[in-house]
């Protein structure tokens, strides 16, 4: 395994910070699940010389904690995508013994403890990611993060300058850092591509509709692989 070689390792970070509600952990769990199953998503993995990709998921929350839901695997035949799927699909994402996570509401009514900060810290995801591209197991020449995220940064101690210094570390590295930006919160996909999203060809798309989740993931992950046909496309009208 330590000489395997990929044409693209891709990790993408979950968010299950305080201000994930049950409808938003649901478009990241059922829309990456789903993602992998769909043929266009095998076509993409397998179309490069390597015919294979490394893949690795990991979740991050607001109060600094990371936890890795899929170890870094290969993905090169339809029985390991269908593999990563059923693990995506079969975990809980979300503790909600404590807190109710972004069901402020529904929280309150079952008595339940809500976490007063309510934070997102994407600086932090930014930098957990390049420290796990770094360590991926398979050499390749294209390292790609995709960070999901429901708002903007209010963890970062620098604030927005924070988020894009993390960005500019990941990138001076030589990785891409793309994004997911779940729900219809005004500004987000401009602050994700000012401040979050950087690297050669890096995008960002919009994750709102839970009846187009897996197919906006698959077509997120088939740009991630194939970057440069990617560029010659006309914008993807979910990105706005």
């Amino acid at each position: 395994m330590q000489d395997t070689r990929t044409d693209a390792n891709v990790i993408t970070a979950i968010d299950v910070s305080d201000s994930i509600g049950r409808h938003e952990e649901w478009l990241q769990q059922a829309g990456l699940a789903r993602a992998l199953l769909d043929p266009s998503f095998l076509d993409a993995a397998t179309a490069g010389p390597h015919r294979r990709i490394g893949f690795a998921v990991f979740t991050w929350s607001s109060d600094g904690r990371f936890d890795v839901l899929v170890p870094w695997t290969i993905i090169g035949s339809a029985e390991q995508a269908a593999h990563v799927s059923a693990v995506v699909g079969s975990v809980e994402l979300v503790d909600r013994s404590d807190y109710g996570g972004g069901d402020v509401e529904d929280a309150r009514d079952r008595g339940s403890v809500v976490s007063p900060e309510r934070r997102t810290d994407i600086s932090a995801a930014i930098d957990h990611a390049s420290l796990l591209l770094a360590s991926a197991p398979f050499e390749t020449s294209r390292s790609v993060m995709n960070i999901c995220a429901n708002g903007v940064d209010n963890a970062a101690t620098d604030g927005d300058d924070g988020v894009s210094e993390a960005r500019g570390r990941a990138v001076s590295k030589g990785l891409i850092v793309n994004g997911v930006a779940m729900g219809d919160r005004q500004g987000l996909v401009q602050y994700f591509r000012s401040h979050v999203i950087g690297g050669h060809g890096s995008f960002v798309m919009k994750l709102s509709s839970p009846n187009d989740a897996g197919q906006i993931m698959a077509e997120k992950f088939r740009r991630d692989l194939l970057a440069e046909a990617a560029l010659a496309e006309p914008p993807n009208p979910r990105q706005d």
